[in-house]
């Protein structure tokens, strides 16, 4: 019951989503309704959580898979899967649902950041200025120079100004830190839990804190070198780290990571937003003649799939068989060049497990990648890097479900994925989380790829 009713509330908070969209002077407002601005943060808060995450979860996870060599299809076959991509043809609403969506729908963690609602709300507040960030971050990386400060006042300013990139990234890590406070410094007796409203992290505050130094992090590690060409931004880069370490921050770690779940049920509109796109039809799950088409286009590239049989690194690894599904006649993972005619394998158990499996939002896998690289590079004083980024390789197999067995003794010494083999460490790092959000979160590693060149070696799409 409680799942279904957390479900009414999110298709309840879809409608309300769309007055951040439209005029105040052009909508006509029922008399008898409720007014948005009425709305207390526990009706608002999982819907304003829930609807950011299915975007991430599927149209970015798709192109950044697409684009960096994780993801295929036969695009040769009468619906050509992803023939826009590989042939490079961006248009002005190429996955433009990504702005359209994000843009909107986090209006509502707006509503709730300037809520004047009575109670001590700073729970919620705090939560949805880390949860912004993370959407916001990805706006900037994807696009550039966004409207942010005069954002989402819907009839008092119809035409926000665009802010610049650099400065936003620096306002993002300032509410971060400023969310941190809040909840921090909150007064115990009065602040209002959120209890099970918040359905990503249960209300639990310490692992809201452990979120927001990890966003912050890969914040500050993404301006790095950009920084080192700007004098007063690399101060506030190094003021930060500095800040990090004095407070021995905590971030996410070896079971941490943060997922959502409003109470996913096998149902249209209602499953997991990855299991219903690249998976199977309501109540058809495991079925494979079900499959929806995205599950049948979608597979690995052959780039990848050499990549983990030992092919190209004379090391098996055993996620290829989570990540990946054999479909009839075949009897191993096969990938498919982009622009090829073969048809690649598909989504596998490890990705797809069930219609109410949670969606992740950050895993912390990634995070310890990120502390891995901070700590190689001098910035964060805790913690040695090899340790990291093993411990992250081992987070991967176990969210994955696939045994580790000897891969971090066998990988050690070889270029690109090994530690002590790898020359370039941020390389071996980079390409790990490659392999590792492959599926999960294919946009974070477009986004690291356009920042470091990695995975090196990327084949160019086949065009014909």
């Amino acid at each position: 019951m409680k799942k279904i009713n957390k479900l009414i509330k999110i298709l309840f908070l879809t409608i309300v989503t769309l007055a951040f969209s439209c005029s105040d002077v052009l909508v006509n407002e029922d008399p008898n309704g409720v007014v948005i601005d009425e709305l207390p943060p526990e009706v608002i808060l999982p819907g304003a959580q829930t609807l950011p995450a299915a975007t991430l979860m599927t149209t970015m996870n798709e192109l950044g898979n697409t684009m960096v060599a994780t993801w295929s299809g036969n695009a040769q076959q009468v619906q050509a899967p992803y023939f826009v991509e590989f042939q490079y043809q961006l248009s002005t609403d190429f996955y433009s649902g990504i702005w359209d969506n994000l843009m909107a729908v986090t209006g509502n963690l707006t509503q709730i950041i300037n809520n004047r609602n009575p109670g001590n709300y700073d729970y919620f507040k705090g939560a949805s200025k880390i949860y912004r960030a993370f959407y916001f971050q990805y706006l900037v990386d994807l696009y550039g120079d966004i409207p942010f400060s005069e954002i989402h006042q819907r009839g008092a300013n119809l035409f926000p100004s665009y802010d610049n990139q650099q400065e936003i990234y620096v306002d993002l890590i300032t509410q971060i830190n400023n969310a941190i406070i809040q909840m921090n410094t909150t007064d115990a007796n009065s602040v209002i839990p959120m209890g099970t409203n918040d359905v990503i992290m249960g209300g639990n505050i310490s692992q809201w804190i452990k979120f927001g130094n990890s966003i912050k992090l890969r914040m500050l590690l993404r301006m790095y070198d950009y920084a080192q060409t700007d004098p007063h931004l690399l101060t506030f880069l190094n003021d930060e780290f500095a800040l990090l370490n004095q407070t021995n921050a905590a971030f996410l770690t070896v079971g941490d990571d943060v997922t959502i779940n409003p109470g996913y049920v096998d149902q249209s509109n209602r499953m997991n937003p990855f299991v219903e796109t690249f998976g199977y039809d309501p109540g058809q799950f495991g079925v494979t003649g079900s499959q929806t088409f995205s599950n049948l286009r979608a597979g690995p590239t052959t780039f990848l799939v050499e990549f983990l049989d030992g092919t190209s690194t004379n090391i098996v690894d055993a996620r290829l068989d989570r990540l990946y599904a054999t479909r009839g006649g075949q009897t191993s993972i096969q990938g498919n060049t982009q622009g090829g005619g073969d048809q690649p394998s598909r989504i596998g158990p490890g990705l797809l497990m069930s219609p109410e499996q949670d969606g992740y939002i950050m895993t912390a896998s990634e995070s310890l990648f990120l502390q891995s690289e901070a700590v190689f590079k001098g910035l964060l004083t805790s913690g040695n890097a090899k340790n990291l980024f093993q411990s992250a390789i081992q987070s991967s197999f176990d969210r994955l479900g696939s045994s580790i067995g000897t891969y971090l003794t066998d990988s050690n010494n070889v270029d690109k994925i090994g530690w002590d083999g790898s020359s370039n460490k941020l390389e071996a790092i980079i390409t790990q989380k490659w392999i590792d959000l492959g599926g999960t979160n294919g946009i974070e590693t477009w986004i690291e790829y356009t920042v470091t060149g990695f995975p090196s070696n990327m084949p160019l799409p086949r065009h014909y």
